[in-house]
């Protein structure tokens, strides 16, 4: 019995081992959170209120190195035609991970301002949770936090992933895939009010999916769900007829040749 147990704990320490040495880092040079931009425009002629929604890309990438405060940290660019924030392009924060753990200090509060301060060191993420711990999710601009309780760790398609209960009854679960993070990816989405109106026009965030190089590592729709491709995305950018390749850039044009997407479905020409 007592060799029983002993060859148990062997293969348990086995497959811890097997698992950190196949741990896929979050913070890797070029890596991608895309997003899409949903605008909605309202008026009033008089009589009653009219709507119109656009959608525009907008892309956080991680590109070069930087030490703050003695630490080694990535820079995260944001990157996109809209001018929300009055800049198409700018330092959104930076980034580090240590022990799988994911921190960011951010440029950045509910505006861009160049001048603003790095806020304090906040934990994205941490990869190093087992099942029944804790995380609070949080942002230096919440006042309200989100408390996820690791419920289970699975394999998909080569990925490992999180699933989390928590403490909202509008989301009552979530989902992480290492490396990539979850459906809020660096926060973005977070940071700025709900529904901020600028000139009559409302700005949503919808987290879409994480890239490297050609790489998907990950794909949300707007509810917050994973989905296992791109075939599988069904969110109302869907509506705007749009035609875009398969990284999420869009098309002038539907190609005569090659994949793409329309109405949320993939096409083969």
């Amino acid at each position: 019995m007592k060799r029983l147990y002993l060859l148990f704990v062997l293969i348990a320490f086995c497959f811890q081992i097997n698992a950190q040495e196949n741990y896929r880092p979050f913070v890797e040079e070029g890596k991608e959170w895309k997003y899409y931009i949903k605008a909605t425009t309202s008026w009033w002629d008089g009589k009653e209120s009219h709507w119109d929604t656009e959608y525009e890309h907008a892309t956080l990438t991680i590109e070069g190195d930087t030490i703050v405060d003695g630490k080694e940290y990535k820079k995260v660019i944001y990157s996109s035609d809209n001018t929300l924030f009055y800049e198409t392009d700018f330092i959104y924060g930076i980034i580090r991970e240590e022990n799988k753990k994911v921190f960011m200090r951010f440029f950045f509060d509910w505006y861009y301002d160049p001048e603003f301060p790095l806020s304090e060191e906040v934990l994205m993420y941490d990869f190093d949770l087992n099942v029944g711990d804790k995380f609070v999710e949080e942002y230096s601009t919440d006042t309200y936090s989100t408390t996820l309780t690791l419920q289970s760790i699975e394999e998909n398609d080569g990925k490992r992933i999180y699933i989390f209960s928590t403490n909202r009854d509008w989301i009552p679960v979530m989902q992480w895939v290492e490396g990539a993070g979850g459906f809020h990816g660096l926060g973005i989405e977070q940071r700025i009010p709900e529904l901020t109106c600028i000139d009559c026009t409302r700005y949503t965030f919808l987290s879409l999916s994480c890239y490297l190089g050609e790489e998907c590592l990950c794909t949300f729709d707007e509810d917050g769900n994973l989905v296992s491709g791109i075939e599988g995305v069904k969110t109302d950018v869907d509506k705007d007829k749009s035609v875009y390749d398969l990284q999420g850039r869009r098309l002038n044009a539907e190609p005569t040749r090659g994949l793409y997407i329309k109405d949320g479905k993939k096409i083969a020409r």
